[in-house]
């Protein structure tokens, strides 16, 4: 049985991890972002109690006992998919498929969830109107072509179907942002650290 993290919640935190394709969602515990997690706590604890609607205080507790960021996301997502506490389900964990399978949370309902996630964060990252998004998806456009299209249509001030029009098969998206005189650079700027996700903001 495959990884729960490669199968089911790879990319979550969004940014350029949702679209790495192979790159898988785990990161090694001695990772950058693990150290800046723990040298962060309240930061983080912010941010997943937030999203999440789970407790601040036990989201602190898993980081001062130097649990693994991505097996508190993975934690708190399903603890609010079944409705259980977080610590409850942190408790469980020896292979994520089997806590979701426990907790009554099915594949669909994380794949729903999953979408609903990236496609807010996509809209919220671009400025983009999340009803124009949905229709673009139903455009048949990918969700990573709509993010730099409309990151290049925010830049340089444009229509972001204008945009997308003028990707071919021929160029690359950098060819297109320079089109339009914008640098890729400035609107995809490499990420700190190992980890390409969310981050909260630092303190």
């Amino acid at each position: 049985m495959r990884n729960f993290k490669q199968k089911i919640l790879a990319g979550l935190l969004g940014g350029a991890l949702i679209f790495s394709g192979a790159q898988t969602f785990a990161a090694p515990p001695d990772a950058p972002w693990q150290e800046e997690a723990a040298a962060n706590r309240d930061g983080w604890a912010k941010y997943f109690a937030e999203r999440y609607g789970i407790d601040a205080a036990q989201i602190e507790q898993a980081l001062n006992n130097r649990v693994h960021i991505e097996d508190i996301k993975q934690a708190a997502i399903l603890a609010k998919l079944s409705g259980k506490n977080f610590s409850d389900v942190l408790a469980m964990k020896v292979d994520w498929d089997q806590v979701a399978e426990q907790l009554g949370v099915s594949r669909e309902q994380l794949k729903t969830f999953r979408e609903q996630e990236r496609d807010e964060m996509i809209a919220k990252r671009t400025g983009l109107d999340i009803n124009t998004y949905k229709s673009l998806l139903k455009d048949g456009y990918r969700p990573r072509d709509i993010d730099i299209a409309a990151r290049i249509a925010k830049a340089a001030n444009k229509n972001v179907k204008d945009v997308l029009g003028k990707r071919k098969i021929n160029n690359s998206w950098k060819d297109v942002a320079k089109s339009y005189g914008v640098d890729m650079k400035t609107i995809m700027p490499p990420p700190p650290g190992h980890h390409r996700g969310e981050r909260p903001t630092q303190k």
